[in-house]
């Protein structure tokens, strides 16, 4: 066990927040992720059941999921934000194990999330093609290149389709399959 002096004067310290990591046991880890505003809620429920079921079967890495809720809705990018808050069993003193772990949980959202279709894609964005005086855009769209994203009609199939599909989080289990269990 070291054990060592820092001196540094009052002003210097005022605007920093000092812990002691050791002190501060059981980490508390969020995680956000974004489902796009067509995802239906009981798909969400899915959602939520499966990574409550990742860390419930991690008791040596996890003490509980300890929250899951909309912290933002964007409707003009087509999004509902979800912030995911996990307890860790380590302290932060020892943030490698709980960088591990919030990385594998981090991975297996994105997997369950594509496998249920909630993935968010944000939409295009403009993009200004003029260049040395020259306009692209019109030309573009005199060969309806700029046009030729997916109707009213393709975009309701699909979310009709996404309705149509019934998963539960049982179904899930080969997901949580691709992350190991790890031994203390």
């Amino acid at each position: 066990h070291l054990s060592s002096s820092i001196i540094s004067s009052n002003g210097s310290l005022a605007s920093l927040r000092i812990i002691n990591a050791n002190r501060s046991p059981k980490a508390i880890v969020s995680i956000v992720i974004k489902f796009g505003l067509e995802t239906p809620f009981q798909r969400i429920k899915v959602f939520r059941t499966a990574v409550e079921n990742f860390v419930n079967a991690r008791p040596r890495e996890w003490v509980a999921l300890v929250g899951f809720r909309a912290t933002r809705v964007e409707a003009d990018f087509g999004y509902v934000e979800y912030k995911i808050v996990c307890q860790h069993r380590e302290a932060w003193q020892n943030i490698g194990p709980i960088l591990q772990s919030k990385a594998d949980l981090s991975s297996f959202c994105l997997e369950v999330s594509k496998k249920l279709e909630m993935r968010y894609e944000s939409p295009p964005m403009p993009v200004n093609l003029t260049a040395s005086g020259m306009n692209f855009r019109g030309l573009l769209e005199d060969l309806d290149i700029v046009n030729s994203g997916e109707d009213d009609v393709e975009i309701e199939m699909r979310q009709q389709k996404m309705a149509e599909k019934s998963l539960s989080a049982d179904d899930l289990q080969d997901v949580a399959a691709l992350f190991e269990i790890r031994e203390k």
